[in-house]
């Protein structure tokens, strides 16, 4: 968000927004696209699992101070 702010400062607002935008439509499309040919291969289950481990994993990180 910063690089985008300080860009649209030094470069052209409307060229900086129309990118910015364009870029956040063609990722997010990309994650769906992603996500649903995932989800042939990966139950529910096992990524409410695999979300609770990551959880914990940072949870700890954060309490020995790595982040």
């Amino acid at each position: 968000m910063l690089a985008t702010i300080a860009l649209g400062a030094a470069q052209s607002p409307w060229g900086v927004a129309s990118g910015a935008i364009t870029r956040h439509l063609v990722a997010t499309s990309l994650a769906i696209l992603r996500g649903a040919f995932l989800a042939n291969y990966i139950s529910k289950k096992l990524v409410g699992y695999l979300g609770g481990v990551l959880f914990l994993v940072f949870v700890v990180a954060t309490l020995f101070g790595v982040f």
